[in-house]
């Protein structure tokens, strides 16, 4: 369940209680949301520069791999979640449409053609932080703070699913017109993994979160949290993250990429 925090505040946090929490999650069976908050715990301490979550992200293949994950998320994983199944249909049904091939006219019209008509365009042996940046054609936003509390939820929360497209590229050599005779669609997702801003993560004990309605009667009995069995870790925002990683020197912020679905896609695009 991953928030949003920037600034580290100079006060002792509660570090039992952050560290319990990834114990509670896979007591709920939320196994990759555990992974990814224990990647953040176990990592030397830094903070994702805030623009980096907008458009000015920077070239995947030139992070450091401190600041990257390519393990923990799986597409066999997150195509289990309906949620991610929807925005696998939104994006395929937009993956070549105008603005994508606007945006893979740009990729195409890079390549080093030199006097070829013909050139590969991607391979299937890319992963994704290699097809963000040359293949990548449109993208599907998925999430948010209503969904169904689920390892989904706990572990991106709103995150993006993208789509590649590779094939051949082709140029006229008397008009100079470009096309991609596209053999593959490849769907990977995007996400950051850092607790900017603040931001309420639920009500926890070791036993797991409590569910929305439970956080409500909660919230009336005073916060006795320890009336829904279990001993109480309590409410925990971004700001016990933050503190975590000020006492402690640990607490590194990442950026995910998933590996890559390819699905077979048999279209040619003219990108004029």
């Amino acid at each position: 369940m991953h928030g949003k925090s920037s600034s580290c505040e100079t006060v002792t946090g509660n570090k039992a209680k952050v560290e319990a929490v990834p114990g509670a999650m896979r007591q709920m069976g939320w196994g990759v949301a555990a992974d990814l908050m224990e990647r953040w715990l176990h990592s030397p301490a830094w903070v994702l520069p805030r623009e980096w979550k907008g458009r000015s992200t920077p070239d995947p293949i030139h992070l450091l791999p401190g600041h990257l994950d390519q393990n923990i998320v799986r597409m066999s994983w997150a195509m289990a979640n309906p949620r991610v199944r929807v925005a696998m249909k939104e994006l395929r049904a937009k993956m070549a449409n105008t603005p994508a091939r606007t945006v893979l006219k740009e990729r195409v019209s890079k390549l080093s053609w030199g006097t070829a008509e013909r050139m590969q365009f991607g391979n299937r042996r890319n992963a994704a932080i290699e097809l963000e940046q040359t293949c990548q054609s449109n993208f599907e936003p998925f999430g948010d703070t209503f969904d169904t509390m689920d390892d989904l939820f706990g572990g991106l929360g709103s995150a993006t699913l993208k789509v590649a497209l590779i094939g051949e590229a082709r140029r006229n050599p008397l008009t100079g017109k470009l096309a991609l005779q596209v053999t593959d669609a490849g769907f990977y997702i995007r996400d950051t993994y850092d607790f900017n801003d603040f931001q309420y993560l639920g009500t926890w004990t070791k036993n797991g979160v409590l569910s929305k309605a439970e956080m409500v009667i909660n919230t009336a009995l005073d916060g006795l949290v320890f009336r829904w069995g279990g001993e109480p870790i309590g409410n925990v925002f971004n700001h016990d993250f933050d503190r975590y990683r000020c006492t402690t020197g640990f607490g590194g912020d990442f950026v995910i990429y998933s590996d890559v679905h390819w699905e077979p896609a048999n279209m040619l695009l003219e990108l004029t």
